[in-house]
Order: C-alpha cells, then sequence, then structure tokens
C-alpha cells in the first residue's frame, strides 16, 4: 500500500467501504465484526491504528506480533467459513498501522455463528432478521431467483390466456417465428423453462414459468406473500404530496390498479393505467407516426418487472404524480448505496423473462432499456430529469421527473438516433456517471455494460502505472480471473490499456497505464 494513498483514504474518514479502529495493543471485537461485514457486503479496506475520526494513533510495536497471531487464529477458528487474509504494514509518521484489504465474500460468511452486514458506513447485527439474512444470500446468488425449480409445478396451474397473448405478440412480428409451432409444454421444455437442482437433484418448472404464464393463485402459492405490482395516480405534483405540511395522505390517491396477476397481464394492465392518467404524446412526420408516451413509458414498465428479484419481500410500485414518475422495486445489488442512471438496464436479473417480452417486441434486448428511455424522454418533455438510487441495498428506485415543458419535436431526430443519449449536463447532480462512459462502451464493444463504470475507474486511475492489486482494489473487484476476463482483457485488445512489460504478462513486476488512446476517450 503506498503510503500517500493510504492517506488520502484517511483523510476522506470512514465510508461503506472503508473502516477504523482505534485498537493499539490488542484486536478487539469489532475488527472481526468489521471484516465479516465486508465480506458479506462488497468488500472494502480496515485500518486498524487510526481513530474513528481520522486522527492517526498507531499500534504498539511490542503487541505487533501478538496481534497478528490473533488475526490468523481467528480467521481460521471463529469465521464460517475459514479465510485467510494478509495484514499489510505500513508506517506513516513514525507510527506504524495495520491495511487490511477485505474482499467481497462469495458465500454468507459467519463471525462466531453471528451474522454480520454493512448498512451504510454501521456494522450491524443481522443473525436474527431473517429479511436482512435472505438479502445477503439473494446478494451472493450466482443465478436470480427466476431459476429456482418449482417441482410440484403442474401444467393445469397455468394461464393459458397468457401463453395465447404471448403468441399473438409474437405473430404479429413474425409470423413464421418457431415458438408458434410448439405446444406450450414444448415451449417450456425447449426455452430453459424446465431445470434440475444441482443439490436436491429436484427437476421442474422454474420459477420465471409461475411470474410469466402462472394463474393468479399460483402465483400466491409461488411466490412471497408481498408478491404484486401497485399502480397508484395521484394528481397533485410530488413535492406537494411530499412536504410535511400535504393534507394529501398516504392512503389516498385519484387513480389505482393493485396487480396480482401474471408478468404478462401485469405488463398490459400498467400500459393502460398509463394511458390512463399521462398526457398523450405522438409524433407525425409523413405517413410515420411514432407514440412517444408508448415508447417510453413502456420501456420504464419493463425495465420494472425485468429487474426486478421476486424472491424479495418488496413489491414492485409505479407512482404517477402530475411532474414525476416513481417507480420501485426490490433488487439483488452489490455495488454501494447509491447507483446512477448508468446502471439501469444493465443488472440482467431475469435473461429468461426477458427473452420473452424481447420476442414478444416489448424490449429491443437485454440491456437497451437504459438507452431508449434517454432516447426517447425528450421528446415527451425537454425538461426532463432522470435519476435512480438504491435504498439500503435492496431497493431499486427510478424516476423520471418533467417540467410540462414541450418535447422535441422533430422526428428525423428520433430515426437518426440523434436524440440525447445521456441526461443534460446542467441536469445530472453530483457524482452522476460521466459521459464519456457511453463512449466508453462504444469504443470497446468487446466489453459487457456491466463492467463499464468499473472499467472506466481503472482507466482514470491508471493514468498513473498501477499494479494488477490496486486495479481490483479500485474497481472494487475480488476475482482476479474474472477481473482480467470482463475488464483489462477488453480494454487491451482496443489499446485503451497496455502493459508495461508486454512480453511477460504474468510477472510479478507487471503494471497496466492508459494510453494516448485512452487518455483522449477519458
Amino acid at each position: 500500500m503506498d503510503v500517500k494513498e493510504l492517506k488520502q483514504i484517511i483523510n476522506k474518514g470512514e465510508s461503506p467501504f472503508v473502516d477504523f479502529s482505534k485498537c493499539t495493543t490488542e484486536l478487539t471485537e469489532s475488527v472481526f465484526q468489521s471484516i465479516c461485514s465486508f465480506l458479506n457486503k462488497e468488500g472494502g479496506t480496515l485500518i486498524v491504528g487510526v481513530h474513528d475520526y481520522g486522527k492517526i494513533v498507531g499500534v504498539a510495536e511490542i503487541f505487533i506480533d501478538n496481534m497478528l497471531r490473533k488475526f490468523a487464529n481467528t480467521l481460521a477458528e471463529d469465521f464460517t467459513p475459514s479465510l485467510d487474509l494478509k495484514p499489510e504494514m505500513v508506517e506513516i509518521n513514525g507510527k506504524k498501522l495495520l491495511y487490511i484489504a477485505v474482499p467481497e465474500g462469495e458465500e454468507i460468511y459467519r463471525y462466531k455463528n453471528k451474522v454480520y452486514d454493512r448498512i451504510g458506513s454501521e456494522v450491524c447485527d443481522i443473525t436474527y432478521s431473517y429479511n436482512l439474512v435472505e438479502n445477503v444470500f439473494l446478494r451472493k446468488q450466482n443465478e436470480s431467483s427466476e431459476k429456482i425449480i418449482c417441482p410440484f409445478l403442474r401444467m393445469s396451474e397455468l394461464d393459458e390466456t397468457a401463453f395465447r397473448t404471448m403468441r399473438k405478440h409474437i405473430a404479429d412480428l413474425n409470423p413464421g417465428h418457431p415458438w408458434l409451432s410448439l405446444t406450450n409444454e414444448e415451449f417450456l421444455h425447449l426455452n430453459g423453462f424446465w431445470g434440475k437442482d444441482p443439490l436436491s437433484k429436484k427437476e421442474g418448472f422454474v420459477l420465471a414459468t409461475v411470474l410469466l404464464f402462472g394463474k393468479e393463485e399460483t402465483l400466491q402459492n409461488y411466490t412471497p406473500v408481498t408478491y404484486r405490482t401497485d399502480a397508484v395516480f395521484r394528481k397533485l405534483s410530488y413535492d406537494e404530496f411530499s412536504s410535511p405540511a400535504s393534507e394529501y395522505p398516504e392512503g389516498r390517491y385519484d387513480d389505482r390498479d393493485l396487480i396480482f396477476s401474471n408478468l404478462i397481464d401485469a405488463y398490459a394492465r400498467l400500459m393502460k393505467f398509463v394511458q390512463r392518467n399521462l398526457p398523450v404524446r405522438v409524433l407525425s412526420r409523413g405517413n410515420t407516426s411514432v407514440d412517444i408516451r408508448e415508447k417510453l413509458f413502456g420501456e420504464i414498465i419493463t425495465n420494472l418487472l425485468i429487474h426486478r428479484e421476486y424472491a424479495h419481500k418488496y413489491p414492485c410500485r409505479l407512482l404517477i404524480f402530475s411532474d414525476r414518475v416513481i417507480t420501485e422495486n426490490g433488487i439483488r445489488f452489490s455495488s454501494g448505496e447509491k447507483k446512477t442512471f448508468a446502471g439501469l438496464g444493465i443488472q440482467r436479473s431475469n435473461p429468461l423473462i426477458a427473452g420473452v417480452f424481447q420476442e414478444m417486441g416489448w424490449i429491443d434486448e437485454p440491456g437497451s432499456g437504459k438507452n431508449n428511455i434517454l432516447r426517447y424522454a425528450p421528446f415527451y418533455d425537454k425538461s426532463y430529469e432522470v435519476k435512480v438510487e438504491v435504498q439500503h441495498a435492496e431497493r431499486f428506485v427510478f424516476s423520471l421527473s418533467y417540467g410540462n415543458e414541450q418535447g422535441l419535436d422533430d422526428l428525423s431526430l428520433l430515426s437518426s438516433g440523434a436524440a440525447p443519449r445521456t441526461p443534460p449536463a446542467a441536469l445530472r447532480t453530483p457524482g452522476e456517471w460521466p459521459v464519456y462512459a457511453s463512449r466508453l462502451a462504444d469504443a470497446c464493444p468487446s466489453i459487457d455494460i456491466s463492467y463499464v463504470e468499473k472499467a472506466e475507474s481503472v482507466l482514470e486511475a491508471c493514468v498513473k502505472p498501477l499494479p494488477i492489486q490496486d486495479m481490483m482494489r479500485i474497481a472494487k473487484q475480488s476475482n482476479r480471473t474474472r477481473f482480467r476476463k470482463n475488464i483489462i482483457h477488453p480494454l487491451l485488445e482496443e489499446g485503451l490499456l497496455a502493459m508495461r512489460i508486454p512480453t511477460k504478462p504474468s510477472s510479478p513486476l507487471q503494471k497496466y497505464f492508459t494510453t494516448e488512446k485512452g487518455k483522449t476517450l477519458l
């Protein structure tokens, strides 16, 4: 760890990813609780020998050996599963500190049979909170809950109307589509809706089958009790409703649709709800006309439904005010407490559901929602503003606000793709994703869009040559193989990043630096 960089970390203070411990002679329980919380969240940095408010006190040199022995023994004996971390000794102004880099764990970790998580900068014991422990489990899953096996689900529990609706939309787009000639059961078996649990060895239809095609009573049997989609319209502005002096109670609304049905039916009902409560906006040019309201809010609704974590206890909500549309849904999330609009549409939480929506023409392709929302929004209202937020690392909130101004009316801008792809600079809040994030995706097409922000942070940092371990820490990645595959290799292939020792890629002295091409992009 570079001393100058460590000083910068300390000066910035504690955060969700940085924790201080003032231990000087022995390691206390709080040190190991903090490590456990980092493992269960997204990893982080623990610095021993620093007060909570950033004053460097150092650790007593005569106790260092005992502290290191206790550290190794505790990680081996009191953590489940056990782990091996190597503290690094760093000296600042004659005072010795222990620097501990903690990766994100691939499973739930326990310290002395207790589960710790981070909420903001705080370490929380969540052992006896079922919902919070389940959220950690959801974050650690490699696959979304749509792949959960439902071994007792039968075809008779599915809704024939949903299958007919799917086929009608597909036939309108492609009368020769191969799905049209399949029976319902053939379609499910041939398209990934039948699976086998690797642990229990049980076979059956997966949860996505229920979500897309289940009858209402089937959905209630196979999903959490909070499974529903709640659409609410209020005629006043969001600020008026949120004001402490508001006389408009939470339970009062001007229109509402409480939806317990499958996603195919839910999409149709949400679109009808939008049509009832939002002004129409149709652009025409010659024989061409585009329903901007349908295009824009169709994207917002599909993002709401596709990216929801359906094992989560949070319901979906669509809230419409006179100046704002807000959507909320539970998610599996592992990138801090806040996220910018760059993350919308790239979580790819439910690929089976997204695939059916795509064939029906409700989305262009998985991951396209962000760009399409930004494409259509200025045509609906020029004063639009897009914001997203992740609350407590488990609820995703999307907001589209507008000032009831006339939108762009030149349809040629839309058809040529010349419409703005990012929010106007004046509307982006501090910390919002930089404009060049989308440029990086264009300049490096081989990179998965979900890694664009991390690759961008690597390029920024590598203006000064860095070893791979520093790059991983900056990008908050713990798996070196995955980091090389998803970030380093695409940047090297496009000439945005280069190696100091290109003839020895795996050299322990290897460092990477941003090329002139990469600097130009930034």
